[in-house]
């Protein structure tokens, strides 16, 4: 297959079948739940939290973790940068909603093919995997009157991959097109969620809900990712929580108002990037009620509501939790 040819979708999905059996288990949450065990090495690729648009510049993890004073290091969640525990004397240097989660910026993937491309000996054939999720019909939105767009859903495979997380449509073609697939999905800024050579030398895995792409491969393959200052990266070892996980002032700060509201039915905080008002509106009809949220911020507001259906204590203060936990992270886009 020669380089410049398109994509193709495939029925062949034996071809995945590797994979499953190395991958941890989903409940794990760890790297290699996402992207296969037995490689040398990982890194996870940042997804930046603001990319260039006409007057914005490019922003990277690293001008968050100055701004906001807090080190980055391999662990690093983008809460932890974005959200510090004081208000910094200087404006955000980002304007949007955090990184954009299961999709990498598109410059950064067209590093890392270089580097990938430098160390396959199959770079003419190689598999992708998109998210079926990704392939349903879209809306696209035209000049500002006009009636949106819609636009079909594109076609599926008789057969999908299946793996424990998700399951796939899968595509054949050369390396050079894992930067080609804005005519298979229409979700912006879509690339592919899994794909690896046909010698089985490297994977990329870009999950849905993850603010960062990992790679694995040879130690030297990851050494030229993480030296490569034209993208972000950061090693990542097989073990590591591939979940969000919140500790600190912030674990506190989050336990707390969750026993408020479950005490006082309400809860007010003063955070650095804006405000988050919890209220629990009980009603007998609902059995417990409803958590009301609304996160204000520079830029805006945003509301949400979650129902309390349960009479289990246990279960209640999980569902506080959750909607507190949702509120503070509205302000990060995290």
């Amino acid at each position: 297959m020669e380089a410049s040819s398109p994509l193709v979708m495939s029925n062949e999905v034996e071809a995945a079948q590797w994979i499953r059996g190395r991958l941890s288990a989903p409940e794990e949450r760890v790297v290699t739940s996402i992207i296969p065990a037995g490689f040398e090495a990982y890194a996870r690729v940042l997804h930046p939290p603001q990319l260039p648009e006409g007057q914005y510049p490019l922003v990277r993890w690293r001008d968050v973790s100055r701004w906001s004073g807090t080190a980055m290091h391999e662990h690093v969640q983008w809460h932890e940068i974005a959200l510090p525990e004081t208000t910094p004397s200087a404006q955000a240097p980002w304007r949007s909603q955090g990184p954009r989660q299961g999709a990498p910026f598109e410059e950064d993937m067209k590093v890392l093919v270089e580097h990938l491309a430098a160390i396959t000996s199959t770079p003419a054939s190689c598999y992708f995997c998109v998210w079926i999720g990704h392939l349903g019909p879209a809306v696209r939105f035209t000049s500002s009157g006009e009636p949106p767009e819609q636009i079909p859903a594109p076609p599926h495979p008789s057969r999908l991959v299946q793996l424990p997380w998700r399951e796939y449509a899968m595509y054949e073609g050369p390396l050079s097109s894992a930067t080609s697939f804005a005519d298979v999905s229409h979700w912006p800024g879509s690339t592919a969620n899994l794909w690896w050579p046909e010698d089985h030398s490297w994977c990329v895995a870009s999950e849905i809900d993850l603010q960062w792409t990992y790679v694995a491969g040879s130690n030297d393959l990851i050494e030229r990712i993480l030296a490569d200052q034209r993208i972000e990266a950061l090693r990542a070892s097989p073990h590591d929580s591939s979940a969000l996980v919140i500790g600190g002032w912030l674990e506190e700060l989050i336990d707390g108002t969750t026993e408020q509201v479950l005490s006082n039915g309400s809860a007010q905080l003063s955070l650095s990037l804006g405000t988050v008002e919890i209220t629990w509106r009980k009603s007998s009809l609902l059995k417990h009620g409803m958590i009301h949220s609304t996160t204000t911020m520079a830029n805006g507001s945003a509301s949400s509501e979650t129902p309390i259906r349960t009479r289990d204590h246990s279960h209640l203060v999980r569902l506080v939790h959750s909607a507190v936990q949702r509120a503070v992270f509205d302000l990060v886009g995290g």
